[in-house]
């Protein structure tokens, strides 16, 4: 298959994969016991007021009706209004999304920085204490969840030494003219430093606990990746012809090593995405993931969906992008 008519297909394949995630997220909040009118109204008011407003917001059609209007709706960019907020849905989303969008590019790039370093040395250092060193982190950061990492780093690096701020994103009272949304570009767009700086202070945290996650995966990528290629023929050819160690492994081994990374790391970005749910919970991030458990215990339907469809364009729309970059840079893949 010639690499268009791939582009194409896995192109096409975000629409179905979209339904499928929005059809599932549909029909189960629809199913679970609960009424999103009495959660939002409460039981004081009495039934024939609450059927009206079942009948304002078209909860009272047949289930498949809804669907239908929904997913057409959906499809031309109008994703209906916040049965609490009263406000369209994109509003909500674009106000808050920018700080889960810095949140997460700031730990894909702490765990970047981290993990492919760990990765490399472990290679170098095979089957020697610091390589058991490095895996057993690795196996040990990915077996906890990210929200006890976040637990524990409030303790540790807020409470007990006092380095970071443990919540929010600026200190009480400091107002910031919004741009972007992102605090810390802001700031440098606006050309205080000072502020920027603080900004990180508060984005560090958050951040870290959820970077922490991803890093195994790609410390170990990283190592496998250096380690087979360090197998390779060329590779003893180098040696033979006396290029020195370090050449051999940053001039020749490592820059065809990193390309399954380079993959890992996109598909990080969706990892990431996920885990800020929670941990903008803990450190009172005003982000889309708080948005999320805020309108799924107030069962409001049409910002639930609109956020799980935000996340699936942006998460869906990502790993194809990298699929499709793989695929053109390297001619060994087949499709």
């Amino acid at each position: 298959m010639k690499l268009r008519y791939y582009v194409i297909i896995r192109t096409l394949l975000i629409v179905p994969t979209v339904v499928i995630l929005l059809s599932t997220v549909f029909f189960m909040m629809h199913i679970i016991p609960g009424d999103p009118v009495r959660v939002l109204y409460g039981n004081e008011l009495p039934e024939e007021y609450l059927e009206e407003v079942r009948h304002e917001l078209g909860l009272d059609r047949p289930m498949y009706i809804q669907y239908v209007e929904y997913m057409g709706k959906f499809f031309r960019g109008n994703l209906g209004v916040s049965f609490r907020y009263k406000v369209p849905v994109w509003r909500k989303i674009v106000d808050v999304y920018p700080v889960t969008v810095e949140l997460t590019a700031f730990a894909l790039l702490l765990s970047t920085l981290m993990g492919i370093p760990l990765g490399i040395f472990a290679a170098l250092k095979r089957d020697t204490f610091f390589d058991h060193a490095i895996r057993g982190l690795s196996l040990y950061l990915y077996s906890n969840p990210s929200f006890f990492t976040a637990l524990l780093l409030q303790i540790f690096f807020g409470l007990i030494l006092g380095w970071f701020p443990i919540s929010g994103r600026t200190p009480l009272g400091v107002h910031i003219d919004r741009i972007t949304g992102m605090l810390v570009l802001d700031n440098l767009l606006l050309g205080d430093v000072d502020a920027a700086l603080q900004s990180l202070r508060y984005l560090f945290l958050p951040s870290l606990s959820i970077a922490l996650s991803s890093l195994p995966m790609l410390s170990r990528v990283t190592r496998a990746s250096l380690i087979d290629v360090m197998g390779e023929d060329y590779i003893n050819t180098a040696r033979a012809t006396g290029v020195p160690e370090g050449g051999v492994v940053y001039k020749h081994a490592l820059r065809n090593a990193l390309l399954p990374v380079i993959t890992s790391v996109g598909f990080s970005f969706a990892w990431l995405l996920g885990g800020s749910t929670i941990t903008e919970q803990i450190f009172g991030l005003p982000g889309l993931g708080s948005l999320l458990i805020t309108s799924l215990t107030g069962r409001d339907f049409n910002l639930i969906q609109g956020i799980i469809g935000v996340y699936a364009i942006v998460v869906v729309t990502l790993n194809t992008f990298v699929d499709i970059i793989y695929a053109m840079v390297d001619p060994r893949v087949k499709f």
